[in-house]
């Protein structure tokens, strides 16, 4: 019988994908104080791939 590969489940994917799409939106209902100390005219960049090459487990 020949072995059935699969991907992961990517179920946070369209959470992730939702976040970084309408992040100050989240930033401002969900912590409403740090949005506003948040000078949103710089930009900002999401650093997943980063966080990952530092935790062993992610």
């Amino acid at each position: 019988m020949a072995a059935m590969t699969t991907e992961p489940d990517q179920y946070d994917t369209p959470w992730k994908e939702a976040v970084e799409r309408y992040f100050p939106e989240f930033m401002a209902f969900y912590f409403p104080a740090a949005h506003a100390q948040i000078d949103w005219t710089r930009g900002y960049t999401f650093l997943e791939q980063e966080l990952q090459a530092i935790v062993r487990d992610a």
